[in-house]
């Protein structure tokens, strides 16, 4: 125990780039590793080190959210050439500051992966420093973690799903960091699947968000253990993914199920629910719709990192992520809550000349008063990754256009997501031709900041998508939706 409590110490000192590196120190000293698994606070110090590292901004915190792959979603005006996203917006990728990020994006989850499978190894290795509640929380947490990373790594620099066949990315097992083939998506797919189904299996019968919620609140003199769910790869965040990852395999029935079972198991007495009128009446701070987030990061320095980094004025015209002036009130019905909790519509940026819809769905508010810290307090630090609106759509989709089953896609599905986001119900005549539009504008109006819409644009092989500059379409080359592996990558290989 004094060896690890000394481990962290040096970790803190070091600072959190370096706490999060404690797999480098094990490759100098192996006993460091040994002595990180020989307690249940190393298992929990090691896992915890991962979360906090997807806060890096090439990671969750950053480029898989609100930044790169949002800006590849055209919904920023990166449009000036002196832009730094410029190229990026354009899929200019062999410039140099894509090349850079893609790469980053690239060594950091590799990196998280490999962390991810130390904790994995030690979890039997060292099975009897872990009663059963906590292997399978560590365990089932890190396999899910090990599937996320490698399924958002498919989804970006993989091929298109009509091409499931090709090599795509390698899927890493090991955390000896060994070069393995690159494998088919469809073989990727298939370890993810299996991880997360591993991961379900530890999960279901002890984690607490199946009964008690996401606990997004302290376990006071009990301690923290078994709460705060909601900032863990928990049950309901693993389902969740079984049904992206599904979706993505073209497997709809599958995707249905673990969509509707989900929504089914994690409304249960109000568990989790949609963002609804009285809610959204008395809780005026939360832009991020926290009843319905099933995970999210804790990022204690969102509004530094994240805001104040990519979406506040300060930054002038030629750094801001800001979308096209007038934007956002084309996008939203006029009652939308989406409307006023993401977007300060027309604001000027370093002067008159340059106007922009400022992004404020992660600005730092002011919270004053018992009642009103408290309501900011739940939401401050919250950068989603998975939601119930998703789960509906999913269930939408499924239903409506590969089942084609309008009605009950439109009145199960589709509608109640319209009337938490307080849009006006859809008629369940409308054609799938129609529906298949309203669901692609639910995922561009719901998740700005997250990072779903441009993998939605590429699981469905869009050749028209909207144009960052002003809104309208524009033609997407098909080979704009791969991004080429690394060069670090491909060097190794040669």
């Amino acid at each position: 125990m004094t060896k690890i409590i000394k481990l962290l110490i040096v970790c803190l000192a070091l600072g959190l780039t370096s706490c999060n590196t404690w797999l480098d120190v094990e490759q100098e000293d192996s006993v460091m590793e040994k002595d990180l698994f020989e307690s249940l606070d190393g298992f929990q110090m090691a896992l915890n080190g991962v979360y906090l590292n997807m806060n890096s901004s090439s990671s969750y915190g950053g480029a898989m959210t609100m930044s790169v792959v949002d800006v590849l979603a055209q919904y920023y005006d990166c449009s000036n050439t002196d832009h730094n996203y410029n190229a990026l917006q354009s899929f200019q990728y062999d410039s140099d500051r894509p090349v850079s990020q893609f790469s980053s994006i690239w060594q950091v989850a590799y990196q998280q992966i490999s962390y991810l499978n130390a904790v994995i190894e030690h979890c039997d290795e060292d099975r009897d420093v872990l009663n059963d509640t906590y292997y399978g929380l560590i365990k089932g947490e890190a396999l899910g973690l090990r599937a996320l990373y490698h399924f958002d790594l498919l989804r970006l620099f993989g091929p298109l799903w009509s091409n499931k066949e090709a090599e795509s990315i390698p899927y890493m097992k090991s955390s000896n960091r060994s070069i393995q083939p690159l494998i088919s998506a469809d073989s990727v797919i298939d370890c993810v699947l299996e991880d997360l189904a591993e991961a379900a299996d530890l999960l279901r019968d002890i984690d607490p968000v199946v009964t008690e919620g996401g606990r997004n609140e302290s376990g006071g003199d009990a301690g923290n253990d078994f709460y705060y769910r909601v900032y863990r790869m928990n049950y309901f965040a693993v389902q969740a993914l079984r049904a992206r990852a599904s979706l993505w395999a073209q497997d709809y029935t599958n995707a249905k199920n673990y969509a509707v079972e989900t929504i089914q198991a994690a409304t249960t007495d109000s568990l989790f629910r949609l963002y609804y009128s009285d809610y959204a009446a008395t809780y005026t701070y939360d832009r991020v719709f926290e009843p319905e987030i099933l995970f999210a990061l804790y990022n204690s320095a969102r509004g530094d990192a994240c805001y104040d980094t990519y979406f506040t004025e300060d930054l002038g015209y030629t750094n801001i992520l800001g979308m096209a002036a007038g934007r956002a009130e084309s996008m939203y019905s006029p009652t939308d809550y989406r409307l006023t909790r993401f977007w300060e519509g027309d604001q000027p940026v370093g002067s008159d000349e340059y106007k922009f819809d400022l992004f404020i769905k992660y600005e730092e508010l002011s919270a004053t008063g018992t009642t009103a810290s408290e309501q900011w307090n739940r939401v401050r630090y919250m950068i989603p990754l998975f939601r119930l609106s998703e789960l509906y759509l999913i269930a939408a989709e499924c239903t409506g256009i590969h089942e084609q089953n309008v009605a009950e896609a439109v009145e199960q599905y589709l509608n109640p997501l319209r009337r938490a986001r307080n849009e006006i119900s859809l008629e369940s005549s409308i054609t799938i031709s129609e529906l298949r539009d309203y669901i692609k504008n639910e995922y561009i109006c719901d998740f700005i900041g997250e990072g779903q819409t441009f993998f939605y644009f590429k699981r469905n092989e869009l050749q028209t998508i909207p144009n960052g500059a002003s809104g309208d379409d524009q033609a997407m080359a098909l080979t704009n939706y791969v991004i080429p592996l690394p060069d670090s990558e491909m060097d190794q290989r040669e």
